[in-house]
């Protein structure tokens, strides 16, 4: 495994320089009790291992969406239950890590978990960014922006939404501005990216159910 950062959050100090400790040999490693203790100071290219514990895999989700960072995650605890490694995983978690204190197979986990977050990360990062554009929006500009990428003319759009079709032009124009694009290609294209159709967006879209 290449030099890489990694990150380490757990409120356990026993078990996070235990771990720090065996990543250390292979990586450089940033032991925190909590992400707050980061500030400002957010490394580049890092990931992110977390304890899966008492909610703190929770609260570092919510600190790096406060501060608009994304790294790969990946969630520990000794002994996980099967039913929670699917979870943290369905939520979009990189990977989960059985840790005991025993180094020896820790090197391979990683390096898997890494590889197979690579393989993701530029599809990742372009769609995260594309979300990011589109939580811009407010409700009607994104009811507007839905019709609009089904292929409705302003006219149509208005009655579906039951506003007048200048109004519908209004919202079209900030939704352009907002989104940083010039047509409806770039717009349709730039929801697809973020999985338009999954109806995830609306609301909390980052929120993972953990």
């Amino acid at each position: 495994m290449r030099e890489q950062t990694f990150i380490i959050a757990d409120s356990d100090c026993t078990n996070r320089n235990s771990l720090a400790r065996a990543v250390s040999e292979f990586g450089y490693v940033i032991p925190v009790d909590t992400l707050e203790e980061l500030g400002d100071r957010w490394p580049d290219n890092a990931w992110l291992i977390v304890a899966d514990e008492g909610g703190q895999l929770r609260e570092a989700l919510a600190c790096l969406n406060r501060s608009g960072q994304f790294y790969p995650i990946v969630a520990y605890s000794a002994k996980p239950q099967t039913a929670r490694v699917v979870d943290v995983l369905n939520a979009g978690c990189a990977g989960y890590l059985e840790w005991d204190g025993d180094a020896q197979e820790l090197r391979h986990r990683l390096e898997a978990i890494r590889v197979r977050g690579e393989q993701r990360a530029s599809r990742t990062v372009s769609q995260v960014r594309a979300q990011q554009r589109l939580e811009q929006l407010t409700k009607r500009e994104f009811e507007v922006l839905e019709s609009v990428c089904e292929g409705r003319s302003n006219k149509e759009v208005a009655t579906v939404l039951g506003i007048s079709p200048r109004t519908v032009e209004i919202h079209r124009a900030n939704v352009f501005n907002k989104l940083g694009v010039r047509n409806i290609a770039a717009a349709v294209r730039l929801s697809v990216e973020a999985q338009l159709g999954s109806g995830s967006l609306w609301g909390s879209q980052r929120e993972m159910a953990l």
